[in-house]
């Protein structure tokens, strides 16, 4: 079900704007249209000021941080009230961002850090481990310093190389000792006085050697002392962490509330800096052009007198045919129906004096889902399952999903008390007696294929009445011929049908001959002379149609006999446990398909079959300007 729109124009003065987007905002319900894609007006688009493009600039600044603040939180707090007024909130806001931001600013470039320090210390600790057996006794004397040299392996000579440069250099006053770090590296450390430092970084420079540099607070230290250190700090470094982690959380704790009202008032001016593109202007005035709910117009209008000082000018405005087709759709449902709206909208949203689907499909396509799987078992896990998944998933299109299932699967086991089934053929012997007929029996056979073509006949009957009804609303005159012929070629069918099982008069055989031949006449009129050839054609593609239904007899009939092979599979097996493990993944096996399989058909019935003999949607989607602090309708 649709709500009824009416068009509506805002009028005002330019320095009232603001006020009056804000007005809008904060009610929630008016949607508006860009000025400049109404085809029946001659208004220009609002001259954006520099003004408001340097506030706007800095408002995008202030939100910036606002968001960046509360992501380092990690834990953004949902706050619902009245929405702020931003003029008055500015001062607070920049106030409290000079509070806080130097606060965390410190902390996380703190945390960061340590979380490099956390990360580069064990390499240094493990190159170091490797060095400490080969250390020299000299790197412990005073005055001594100890150089560390990374070396690829593959390039042993330059290791010699140095060997015997630094022994020149030092008139050999050195020692070096060398060791595997990994696979592709050596390393060798030089042990000299410390007056030959300086020589043996040029050299090392000239020849690009890579150094192990520790860092600079363990740099003086010598190799045994240094990994100490470093292992004492890598035990020191989480307990900082946590401690800068606590007080980011008292922050978050303290500023959380305060930040997120801050950020949806920010946002929400910054969606009325972004609306004013749809505005239009006059010299001195403004106009907005909408849509809003007929009943909450008047509300509208008090909403604005009450807020603007000045006086503003809200009224209904004529809907050209063009309007008309545009207007936007805002569906109001049944709770039951509307998971079903999502499904609808996958396809298209429907057009605003067009059908919405969502009632058929709410009733139909659960009706088809129990049919195919028809198992009080499988129902009752599905039930169990979807309900359990719905609690979890709060909103959004799973949660539809999820919605659909459980109704689908209480259709389920309504249908699986008529078939006396429950995990197919267990119900049996657990003294579970079909009411109606059991699909397990060949008996019924021919007539579960009936009842699904019967099933089918109901659904695409309905389908083409009413697209011709729609036709007829629309003075459609192709459509009116197409479906009218399906309808008269589909009720001569159903005639001739009876009347060869016997079910009525043969007197009646030529004239629903004659009709079924002007029915398919009349579906090829609006293609002309081709026609006459694609007419039949088509009318042979609807017959096709209507068996397509029987796949809810194939769809079913091969979940009872999966579910009887798990069970006679159970107890071919000596062992029973063994019996019960195999029988458990094949009831698994059906179950999950028990619960994709006949939602696919179902939604394809309703797509394919069924859909296209009505349903043409493109509709737009109402989508009102609304504050952030106003929960979605």
């Amino acid at each position: 079900m649709k709500t009824e729109m009416t068009r509506v124009q805002i009028l005002g003065l330019k320095s009232d704007l603001m006020q009056v987007l804000h007005t809008i905002q904060n009610q929630g319900y008016l949607h508006i249209d860009p000025i400049t894609e109404i085809p029946d007006l001659n208004i220009p688009p609002l001259s954006i000021q520099p003004e408001m493009l340097r506030k706007k600039e800095e408002i995008s600044l202030l939100l910036a941080q606002l968001e960046g603040l509360l992501v380092v939180f990690k834990n953004p707090v949902e706050t619902s009230g009245s929405p702020g007024n931003f003029v008055q909130h500015l001062d607070e806001i920049e106030q409290g961002l000079a509070e806080l931001s130097p606060q965390v600013q410190t902390l996380t470039e703190r945390q960061a850090e340590l979380m490099t320090e956390k990360d580069s210390l064990p390499r240094f600790a493990a190159t170091l481990q490797k060095l400490l057996p080969i250390l020299p006794n000299s790197a412990l004397v005073p005055g001594n310093i100890s150089i560390g040299l990374m070396v690829s392996r593959a390039h042993p000579q330059v290791l010699e190389m140095i060997r015997g440069r630094i022994s020149n250099m030092t008139e050999g006053e050195v020692e070096i000792a060398s060791a595997d770090v990994d696979e592709g590296t050596r390393a060798m450390l030089v042990v000299a006085p410390e007056r030959y430092a300086d020589e043996i970084e040029v050299l090392l420079g000239e020849e690009d050697i890579s150094r192990l540099r520790l860092p600079s607070e363990f740099v003086a230290s010598s190799p045994d002392i240094a990994l100490a250190s470093i292992q004492q700090r890598l035990n020191a470094i989480p307990g900082e962490i946590r401690e800068i982690e606590e007080k980011l959380t008292y922050l978050g704790n303290t500023w959380g509330v305060r930040l997120t009202l801050w950020r949806n008032t920010i946002q929400d001016t910054l969606d009325a800096y972004n609306t004013l593109a749809l505005v239009g202007e006059t010299e001195s005035t403004f106009v907005i052009i909408g849509w809003v709910p007929r009943e909450l117009f008047h509300q509208l209008d008090y909403a604005l007198e009450s807020d603007v000082e000045t006086r503003v000018f809200l009224s209904e405005i004529d809907i050209s045919e063009q309007a008309r087709k545009d207007t936007p759709i805002a569906l109001e449902n049944p709770r039951l129906v509307q998971p079903f709206e999502g499904l609808v909208k996958l396809l298209s949203i429907p057009s605003y004096e067009g059908i919405d689907p969502s009632g058929l499909m709410a009733f139909f396509m659960p009706l088809f889902f129990g049919m195919m799987l028809g198992d009080v078992g499988y129902g009752l896990l599905l039930l169990v399952i979807s309900w359990v998944a719905i609690t979890r998933v709060k909103k959004g299109f799973l949660r539809d999903i999820m919605m659909i299932l459980r109704i689908g699967s209480i259709w389920s086991i309504l249908f699986g008390l008529l078939f006396g089934e429950a995990f197919g053929t267990l119900g049996h012997y657990l003294g579970l007696q079909p009411i109606w007929f059991s699909r397990e029996s060949s008996d019924y056979l021919i007539f579960l294929l009936a009842l699904s073509i019967g099933v089918g006949v109901i659904h695409i009957t309905l389908g083409v009445v009413l697209g011709l009804w729609e036709g007829l609303r629309e003075r459609d005159k192709p459509h009116i011929f197409e479906r009218g012929g399906m309808l008269i070629g589909l009720i001569s069918l159903f005639i001739l049908v009876a009347v060869f099982a016997n079910l009525l008069p043969r007197v009646l055989l030529v004239p629903s001959i004659v009709t079924l031949i002007a029915g398919m006449v009349l579906l090829g009129i609006p293609l002309g002379l081709p026609g006459l050839l694609i007419g039949p054609i088509e009318f042979i593609s609807l017959i096709g149609n209507i068996l397509s239904y029987m796949r809810i007899a194939a769809i079913g009939l091969a979940s009872v006999y999966l579910a009887k092979v798990a069970n006679d599979v159970a107890g071919a097996f000596g062992s029973l446990i063994v019996g019960l493990i195999i029988a458990t993944v094949i009831h698994s096996l059906n179950l999950v398909m028990g619960a994709f399989s006949p939602t696919i058909h179902s939604l394809r019935l309703h797509i394919v079959e069924f859909f296209n003999k009505f349903y043409e949607g493109g509709g737009k989607a109402y989508q009102p300007f609304r504050s952030r602090f106003k929960p979605q309708a």
